[in-house]
């Protein structure tokens, strides 16, 4: 299985009235996003589907993923809230058996810790907003054993 790691764009500023799973993504965390996306495309990223947090800015993220990449298989998964420990996101991984190419939508540090234990290595990976990281999963009916393919960021996104 190929899992695809997808931090969700750059969103709005915390604000002290509003609810932190409410904030959206800004028009330029949504352009950055969009050029991720396409280099994705590009390359020959499609995912069968797409597990996302439910909180608005992953949802708008998993939106525009499954528009540029042609996804019709979106799901809300609670296991992608920022609290939820990589070995409970292996158990929904590990329920999507059938699926080739897997997208996970979430945030930090969550996504980065995931990265960490799918590659069984105590590792730290910056994962800047709007960043797509691909690893490899030979099996996942056991242990992760993941290899790292590759990690873009809007940054490459754009000077590519």
């Amino acid at each position: 299985m190929n899992i695809y790691i997808l931090r969700h764009g750059i969103a709005e500023d915390r604000d002290w009235g509003k609810s932190d799973a409410l904030r959206q993504l800004t028009k330029q965390g949504k352009r950055e996003l969009r050029a991720v996306l396409q280099r994705a495309r590009a390359a020959g990223v499609g995912p069968d589907t797409i597990l996302t947090s439910p909180l608005t800015r992953a949802l708008e993220t998993a939106r525009i993923a499954a528009e540029e990449l042609n996804c019709q298989r979106l799901v809300e998964a609670k296991e992608l809230m920022p609290e939820v420990a990589p070995p409970q996101l292996w158990k929904e991984i590990r329920a999507q058996n059938r699926v080739k190419n897997l997208m996970l939508v979430g945030h930090e540090p969550q996504l980065s810790r995931l990265a960490g234990f799918l590659l069984e290595a105590p590792l730290s990976v910056d994962l800047k907003k709007g960043a797509l990281l691909k690893i490899a999963v030979q099996d996942v009916n056991g242990p992760p054993r993941g290899v790292l393919k590759w990690l873009l960021t809007p940054k490459l996104a754009r000077s590519a």
